[in-house]
């Protein structure tokens, strides 16, 4: 993209005397070449760039990215997100504390709190 631009401006600039592309012409054994040098040099970068897939890896790439942001800002706006994991952090919560649900689907309460009444000799 960047030589097509960089052709264009050189076009921009004879066309309105600015500069040296100004004094260029057009004429083909005389300064045309250097007018459809960046051109010619985006029309490589191009080929190449498909050629070799990059073209396709990059488009790939910002399609994933969208749907990371987009999976992100719902999980924010259903309160899972980075945002809501904050706020249940610093409400004073530990892992420890929490009960875990096993494999058959029953509750059970964490090894810390089972080893803390095995020990208690009041229970």
């Amino acid at each position: 993209m960047l030589f097509a631009v960089i052709g264009v401006i050189l076009l921009v600039m004879n066309w309105t005397g600015i500069g040296p592309p100004a004094s260029w012409n057009f004429d083909l054994l005389g300064d045309l070449w250097k007018f459809g040098l960046p051109f010619f040099a985006a029309l490589v970068w191009w080929s190449w760039s498909d050629a070799t897939g990059r073209t396709q890896r990059k488009a790939i790439e910002r399609m994933e990215q969208r749907k990371i942001d987009r999976r992100d800002k719902a999980m924010e706006a259903l309160g899972l997100g980075p945002k809501g994991r904050k706020s249940r952090r610093s409400s004073g919560h530990s892992p420890s504390d929490s009960a875990v649900r096993t494999s058959a689907g029953a509750l059970e309460q964490s090894e810390d709190r089972d080893l803390g009444r095995r020990q208690d000799p009041t229970l």
